[in-house]
């Protein structure tokens, strides 16, 4: 409707329209939201699950009385989730005996097994325990991976580059309903790190950045949208794993800094996200300074568990460690020390022992002799069966396996990760050659921290989307070039009017995040060939410091299948550069940093 008109002897005026009230662009901005939400999960709008939380009420009914029920050892029971692995379970003849003898209060499922095999194991071990059961899994990057049509996000850093908090909850509105389709009803994610330290081999780009405001926001926006969708999410790795070179699956370490530097830090974005009442908080099996005097993981300190999570920010959810059989842990400290510590210090769940009856029997002697009290072991048990009730497991405990096959084979829910993937890659320096044209002879050279199928899928799809517009050489390089290697790719460079040097970077467990020294001198020669280089990091970010300055540097976050689309159509000027540096490069780039590629088309519109 055109705005009113007041009729002066001059003719006629438009009057002045009113100012909207806070309130007014409040609720038009919150609809806004809603509709772009609804538009990214519209492909789910048939499968989604049912899920009428009960009322708390309800809940503390239901807990209470089967708390009652249970005798010492099925509530010591209920504080270990444990491998779904029967193989690695120290005297278990099968998952069955686990769940119904042991009295395990759950299994961890690996992140690569596929949906289908996800399901039978949840819905067959289900039945057997008297209590139901909780299913874990690491769906950092969703459940999709390139053997099924589920999600394969972008890491988290490319969420932290695109700085939207409606991608990291549809994120994890997406990743909840995948995972509950299969029965697994935790999510051990968001990573709710800092990572401000370039040299962390272990984060990296699984944290949203180095912005402590931003991760508590974008982690917040997860957890609200997963536990909206049936799952509950976990805030790891308290009280912070980003400041620290090193990687606690293999040696423990230590958060240096002071309690200012700590409250500044780590703990922001707890204070941000804490208040969408995960369920779950993750301890890190690190030192930190400022909390405790003796070198103490936290995972072992009542400072941290009890005075600083629960007591000062306030957190009434489930504490749980994280894997204790980490060598951080096992480098320092007994088999007892593991089982005991933790719940000594508040923590509600022990993850993934290999001797879980070990480990009862551990704790079942620590009663006896007074280390624990049985009201200590109540207190995490109520919270565990509240939890398992919130989830709606004490009236349905069962996936519906047709409601699985429609999402493998009606769904496609790729909306969010094509969106997050074109709204995150960041063009750090424009040269001359962006973007590529097809009268250009273009050297592609692919080299990898992380040999096998994921990689060589990402790369191959570069190689389609490039080959598919210029002149292509293509070279992928594995973890040990050779002389012949370096001179066939020197070789192409030298034919190339330019080289697209592309880095698949990702975190790998126990091994770093970068490079060996033979790739890293194959790169660093092609770089100083003479020929224009275009850098592009589908991963690590901070690889840029280790090398010479390139022509111009792209930088991807993950080598998920849609960042690599989205890296394609950008080094062919198909569409901009719209993410910003989420972390700091130091003495190269600083936080916030990249621009976007002028006189290029709009990007192209997200499809299925």
């Amino acid at each position: 409707m055109g705005a009113a008109l007041l009729v002066y002897a001059g003719g006629a005026e438009p009057a002045a329209a009113p100012s909207p009230s806070p309130e007014e662009v409040a609720a038009q901005q919150a609809a806004v939201r809603q509709a772009t939400l609804d538009s990214l999960l519209a492909p789910y709008a048939a499968v989604r699950l049912d899920h009428a939380p009960p009322s708390e009420a309800e809940v503390t009914r239901w807990a209470d009385s089967v708390l009652a029920t249970l005798s010492l050892d099925e509530k010591l029971g209920q504080l270990f989730i444990v491998d779904l692995n029967a193989g690695w379970l120290r005297g278990a003849r099968s998952l069955e005996q686990v769940a119904r003898d042991w009295h395990i209060g759950g299994f961890h499922v690996p992140r690569r097994m596929a949906p289908r095999t996800v399901l039978r194991h949840t819905n067959r071990l289900q039945p057997v325990a008297r209590v139901p059961l909780f299913f874990t899994a690491d769906y950092e990057r969703g459940v999709g991976q390139a053997s099924n049509n589920f999600t394969e996000l972008p890491a988290n850093m490319a969420f932290g580059a695109a700085a939207s908090d409606l991608l990291a909850e549809a994120a994890g509105a997406v990743t909840a309903m995948e995972a509950r389709a299969t029965g697994v009803n935790i999510l051990f994610a968001p990573v709710a790190d800092v990572n401000n330290n370039p040299a962390n081999p272990i984060i990296n780009t699984r944290a949203y950045g180095a912005d402590p405001a931003l991760v508590g926001r974008l982690a917040g926006a997860f957890v609200r949208g997963a536990q909206a969708h049936g799952a509950l999410a976990t805030l790891k790795h308290f009280p912070g794993h980003g400041n620290t070179s090193i990687d606690t699956h293999v040696r423990f370490g230590q958060v240096p800094g002071t309690w200012a530097d700590l409250d500044r830090i780590e703990l922001a974005p707890y204070r941000v996200a804490l208040p969408e009442r995960p369920g779950l908080v993750m301890t890190a099996h690190l030192w930190t300074r400022a909390l405790d005097a003796e070198e103490t993981p936290a995972t072992f300190s009542r400072r941290a568990l009890t005075d600083i999570l629960r007591d000062s920010l306030g957190y009434d959810g489930l504490i749980t460690t994280d894997a204790i059989h980490m060598g951080a842990l096992t480098s320092r400290y007994t088999f007892e020390e593991r089982m005991l510590r933790p719940v000594q210090a508040g923590a509600d769940l022990l993850l993934n022992t290999y001797d879980p009856r070990r480990g009862i029997a551990v704790l079942r002697t620590a009663v006896r002799d007074g280390r624990l009290t049985e009201e200590r072991v109540d207190e995490s048990v109520r919270r565990i069966l509240e939890a398992k009730a919130r989830l709606g497991l004490h009236r349905e405990r069962l996936a519906d396996p047709q409601r699985l096959e429609r999402m493998l084979t009606e769904v496609r829910g790729t909306r969010v990760a094509q969106a997050t993937a074109d709204a995150s890659i960041t063009l750090l320096k424009a040269g001359p050659r962006l973007p590529l044209r097809s009268d250009q002879r273009v050297a592609l050279v692919q080299l990898t921290n992380q040999p096998g199928a994921g990689s060589s899928a990402a790369m191959g799809r570069l190689e389609r989307a490039l080959n598919d517009a210029l002149p292509l050489r293509t070279h992928r390089i594995g973890t040990s070039p050779g002389a012949g290697s370096r001179s066939t790719v020197l070789t192409s460079a030298q034919w190339a009017d330019a080289v697209v040097l592309a880095m698949h970077l990702r975190v790998r467990q126990g091994e770093g995040v970068a490079l060996n020294r033979a790739q890293m001198q194959l790169a660093e020669a092609v770089l100083d060939a003479g020929t224009p280089v275009v850098l592009v990091l589908f991963g690590n970010p901070y690889a840029a410091l280790d090398l010479p300055e390139p022509d111009a540097l792209v930088v991807a976050y993950s080598s998920a299948r849609r960042s690599v689309t989205a890296t394609a159509h950008l080094l062919l000027g198909q569409q901009e550069a719209r993410g910003r540096l989420p972390v700091d490069l130091p003495g190269a780039y600083a936080l916030g940093s990249g621009h976007g590629v002028t006189e290029m088309p709009a990007p192209p519109s997200v499809t299925d």
